[in-house]
């Protein structure tokens, strides 16, 4: 038996491993290595859980290249996190909405933190940009200046960082683990207006467009139309709640998809699109499918990958658009971390079937790899990758 094993009594879990697996990405574009560091006693306030999966977000494989300048390596990313307490620190014994946990419970943890004293968080209403605030968890770089298990890339994570918010729940962790990026849709609904009658275009149905069309029918949305180039994906999204679904993989860009997607919707443009595909040309194409009068809220772009021609007459001042950005779970990030577990937890949509790929430590640099470079992993399209530190 590997020496990765766990002892539980009753409701509580003793470790019998001293150190900790992390897979460190060591620089831009790699390499990935699997270092060890001692798994710490938490101190006043502080916890440590054993990751059962971190799901690897777009942002992670932007991260991996380099394209996120306040990152600097080497760096164990990983910020879509849930897991099984295993030691509680001295004071600490309810989450973020003030129910009980124990060693053995597994918990949710939202990445970011904010003191919610500051003119940034009060005021400006900006605690994703505190300036208080530490690193979030799975941002924190180089590994080693501080606690160094601060990533979900790895055995164990340590509950570090003042205020850190998580919620106990009962959801499989296949499930658990996509309230990040629900928590970042419901964001995207709420700046995108969505509500009873809206007429949605998803544009990109990985994992956070899966969450966006979802919420969208959760949110009273009468027709809701998904485009992506994965035949996998846009299943699933009709799954989720999609009405219709665009393949535009024959398409060229510009005119056909517009077309094809007015279509989908019955021949005039969206009411809001939410853009999740993650590119700057997408972005130009999504505003081709929002209706005069519509929104076009952008979600995808978290990092820059460049700038692209735009004419503030033709594309927006003409049709009388409103273009919106979408950053995070946004000012209400940890009510909406909430919102999205309660909205897993309700259940309907299938969404067991979301995570189509859960991989071992050893694997997470092509896993991050393969979101840049044709989003297949073992010769099957990805639709969402997790990693599962016990593989």
């Amino acid at each position: 038996m590997e020496s990765r094993m766990w002892i539980w009594q009753s409701r509580a879990e003793a470790m019998v491993m001293a150190t900790s697996r992390a897979a460190v990405v060591t620089g831009p574009g790699g390499p990935v290595e699997i270092r060890e560091y001692p798994v710490p006693d938490p101190g006043p306030g502080e916890a440590v859980i054993r990751v059962e999966l971190c799901g690897i977000c777009g942002t992670d494989a932007h991260v991996f290249h380099g394209r996120l300048p306040t990152i600097t390596f080497p760096a164990l990313l990983g910020h879509e996190i849930v897991g099984i307490v295993t030691a509680l620190g001295a004071g600490l014994d309810t989450d973020f909405a003030g129910r009980p946990v124990a060693v053995g419970d597994r918990i949710g943890v939202f990445p970011a933190t904010s003191c919610g004293t500051c003119h940034t968080c009060v005021v400006l209403r900006r605690p994703g940009q505190c300036p208080r605030r530490p690193p979030s968890y799975g941002f924190k770089s180089p590994v080693d200046s501080g606690p160094p298990l601060t990533g979900g890339f790895a055995d164990y994570l340590h509950l570090v960082n003042p205020g850190t918010v998580f919620y106990r729940t009962e959801l499989p962790p296949e499930v658990a683990v996509l309230a990040e990026p629900m928590s970042v849709a419901l964001h995207g609904i709420h700046r995108a207006g969505i509500g009873l009658g809206a007429t949605v275009v998803v544009q990109g149905v990985g994992a956070i467009g899966l969450m966006v069309v979802a919420a969208a029918r959760a949110a009273g949305a009468a027709r809701v139309v998904a485009v992506d180039g994965s035949a996998r994906r846009l299943a699933l999204a009709t799954e989720l709640g999609a009405d219709a679904t665009v393949d535009i993989t024959p398409l060229s860009p510009g005119a056909a998809r517009h077309a094809a997607v007015r279509e989908a919707l019955g021949g005039s443009g969206a009411t809001a699109v939410l853009g999740c595909s993650g590119s700057p040309e997408g972005f130009i194409e999504a505003i081709g499918y929002v209706a005069d009068g519509g929104t076009l809220a952008e979600l995808g772009n978290f990092t820059d990958r460049g700038a692209i021609a735009f004419n503030p007459y033709t594309d927006l001042l003409r049709r009388d658009l409103t273009i919106t950005g979408v950053y995070g779970a946004g000012p209400d990030m940890h009510a909406r971390y909430l919102r999205a577990l309660e909205i897993l937890e309700r259940g309907g949509p299938p969404f067991t079937r979301v995570v189509s790929h859960r991989v071992p430590l050893r694997d997470v640099e092509p896993a991050l790899r393969s979101l840049s470079t044709g989003h297949q992993l073992y010769g099957t399209d990805v639709v969402k990758i997790a990693i599962d530190p016990a593989r």
